[in-house]
């Protein structure tokens, strides 16, 4: 991204966009981090060890240490407490945040957030140590309550782990916060993330990274879509630019196109890959990825990127959805955005079809500008730089691929490592205080 960030997201709404962004994939996983991060701040205010950016940094951490585990079937898994296999959206957790958030210095602590403290390596460093114990005394805590109403039987089994599961510093944090600051009444309370870290100040750099984070948790769900954002991003601000439109246009275009696709994330994989022509039913729902973009977005981002966000399925005819507009109420950014969504569709790869050739793709984009349906002036335009916009898309995704790849490859080398060795054991379920 080499575009300014802070004039659309910034410390006071990033933290919201991500977090209805996640929202739409399971809410439990949400609150569940929302309730842990208050918790892991109750302990890091009573232990004034680290800095205000640490403390701040390592509460983030914990309200999306589940992000590895944004598959349906892996949270209702891990909801239940029935898969004694934590490794995979721990270490798939880690890699994102490391490699695709402004958390790279901590991100490790998520590799081992469901490790008992026994078990955990000796050469890992205390910051990450405690980091970990943290998430991982929360994350239990805030399970027991959501099972159990009885606080002081809580207190009773944690005990029977301490210097198992828990180290004892870690335990006694807890219990100091507790008595400071009453954490577990403080549960109850319904709470956004900027009342658990009120004075949350990101520069524009993180707020960008964090940002980015979010498209990739949506493009990395299915490898069909890994790059689709990207290259619909580039697209669109390559025709703009051929086509002479101002540099504020083409900064609202490359935003509008960046968030075009966020309420994907709440659309189900097996619609997303589904092998052929959606039936009725699942293209209404995937029809309801522009209603839930306009949710996530939530009146936080500036109107005009908004629309070209929302309106990238709208035709010039009124075929177009979710509102069926025309000709006259669609900018040239929205129509360039929405002709762009179209190519970077055609020339990818999707489970049910190869990627087109350049000639059926502008064949396919000349005959909907014949039948009124797109925009005449952005297909004329992507054709007569159609070579040039293909070799700027191909620069601008093939770092994504291969953050992709070897995400993929390290992914598969970490979960060797721990899921399958005899000489590592964690504990993740810890049903002893059940």
């Amino acid at each position: 991204m080499d575009m300014e960030a802070k004039a659309v997201v910034n410390s006071n709404n990033i933290s919201g966009l991500i977090e209805r962004t996640l929202n739409y994939v399971d809410p439990r996983l949400v609150d569940h981090g929302k309730r842990v991060a208050s918790l892991v701040y109750g302990m890091l205010e009573a232990q004034k060890k680290y800095s205000a950016k640490d403390m701040q940094d390592i509460c983030i951490l914990a309200m999306l240490h589940d992000i590895g585990a944004y598959k349906t079937e892996e949270i209702n898994r891990m909801t239940q407490f029935e898969s004694e296999d934590i490794w995979e959206h721990s270490i798939y957790g880690y890699l994102f945040l490391a490699n695709l958030s402004p958390l790279k210095e901590w991100a490790r602590a998520v590799m081992f957030h469901h490790v008992a403290a026994v078990h955990l390596p000796d050469s890992l460093e205390e910051p990450i140590r405690e980091a970990a114990q943290m998430i991982s005394l929360a994350d239990r805590i805030d399970i027991y309550l959501q099972e159990n109403t009885d606080p002081p039987n809580l207190f009773v089994s944690l005990e029977k782990v301490r210097d198992t599961k828990f180290d004892s510093h870690i335990l006694d944090l807890f219990y100091e916060a507790e008595r400071q600051f009453s954490l577990l009444a403080c549960l109850e309370e319904e709470k956004d993330f900027h009342k658990i870290l009120p004075n949350v100040q990101l520069s524009g750099k993180e707020c960008e990274e964090y940002l980015r984070m979010m498209i990739f948790a949506i493009d990395f769900r299915s490898q069909h879509t890994v790059t689709h954002t990207i290259t619909t991003t580039r697209i669109s601000c390559c025709a703009a630019s051929h086509m002479g439109l101002s540099d504020a246009q083409i900064h609202n275009i490359f935003y509008g196109a960046l968030l075009h696709d966020l309420g994907k994330i709440g659309i189900p994989v097996e619609i997303l890959e589904y092998p052929g022509k959606l039936s009725s039913q699942a293209m209404a729902v995937m029809r309801t990825h522009v209603d839930l973009t306009e949710k996530i977005l939530g009146g936080t981002i500036d109107e005009e990127i908004t629309k070209i966000a929302l309106r990238h399925h709208e035709k010039l005819d009124g075929s177009g959805y979710p509102r069926g507009l025309t000709r006259d109420a669609l900018t040239i950014e929205e129509r360039i955005v929405a002709v762009s969504d179209i190519v970077s569709a055609l020339l990818g790869t999707r489970s049910y079809k190869e990627a087109f050739s350049k000639e059926k793709t502008l064949s396919i984009l000349e005959e909907q500008a014949g039948e009124g349906k797109i925009d005449s002036d952005v297909v004329a335009a992507l054709k007569a730089n159609f070579d040039t916009v293909l070799e700027e898309v191909e620069d601008s995704c093939r770092p994504i691929l291969d953050t992709y790849y070897g995400l993929r490859k390290e992914y598969q080398y970490l979960l060797g490592k721990y899921l399958y060795s005899s000489t590592e054991a964690a504990d993740p379920a810890d049903r002893s205080h059940k």
